[in-house]
């Protein structure tokens, strides 16, 4: 852990599950454009094969995550992802169509939900006068993302691995960040939800880790944690 001598002068943060998640729920939207593609499917048919998708994404991520460090290879994540749920609910005839229907929902807003503590968050530590950026391991369209929930004026830089071509953990997007900002690393924080991704990497950019554990899961981390993003401001001092 990297507690930094200077006095914090900006703040990352990565983007999913940190500052949102997906609302409907995968199952939710699988389920919709299913339907709506004339398949018998409802979300009691979906939500049993949500961990076999989030496992998948965890194998192919630790086999060799550089997917993020270009927009092709980040929509091909999300791609193959439904792809996969429609091989395991029967319609791997139609999974082509599906996948790409359902990555189209959620490249807008509408498809995204912030979590209730993000906007008083981020209104304290404007307040406090610091810098924010968004660090994250995301596609191309991560800035319109931000624009269309309304977040982006809070954030001074945006970051995306797939536009920079570097992806957490390496430092290097981290030093990117650091260099939009014009801030010295020792002189930030990064908030995310990974410790591989989130506290490892900030630590090799010399960066002062703070990890948001929701669900209280990563007590071995290692790294300060926060169950609510509005304690930051406080371990801030």
């Amino acid at each position: 852990m990297n507690g930094g001598s200077a006095a914090v002068k900006a703040v990352f943060f990565d983007v999913g599950s940190t500052l949102l998640y997906p609302g409907p729920s995968v199952a939710e939207t699988f389920a919709r454009v299913a339907q709506e593609r004339g398949h018998d499917l409802t979300v009691r048919d979906v939500e049993p094969h949500m961990p076999a998708m989030d496992a998948y994404y965890e194998a192919e991520y630790l086999r060799d995550g550089d997917f993020w460090c270009s927009h092709e290879g980040s929509v091909a994540i999300w791609m193959d992802q439904y792809r996969y749920v429609c091989h395991l609910t029967g319609i791997s005839h139609d999974a082509e169509g599906m996948a790409q229907s359902v990555h189209e929902a959620y490249r807008k807003g509408d498809h995204w939900a912030l979590y209730p503590d993000v906007m008083g968050c981020l209104r304290a530590l404007k307040q406090r006068g610091l810098a924010l950026a968004v660090v994250s391991n995301w596609d191309a369209g991560l800035e319109g993302l931000l624009r269309d929930l309304r977040l982006l004026p809070y954030f001074d830089a945006v970051v995306s691995s797939a536009v920079v071509g570097y992806r957490k953990p390496d430092p290097v997007i981290f030093d990117l960040a650091c260099e939009q900002l014009g801030v010295c690393a020792d002189a930030v924080v990064h908030v995310g939800d990974r410790p591989d991704a989130d506290g490892d990497g900030a630590c090799a950019a010399g960066i002062r880790p703070i990890i948001i554990d929701r669900h209280d899961t990563e007590t071995e981390s290692g790294y300060e944690r926060v169950g609510v993003l509005t304690d930051i401001d406080k371990l801030l001092g």
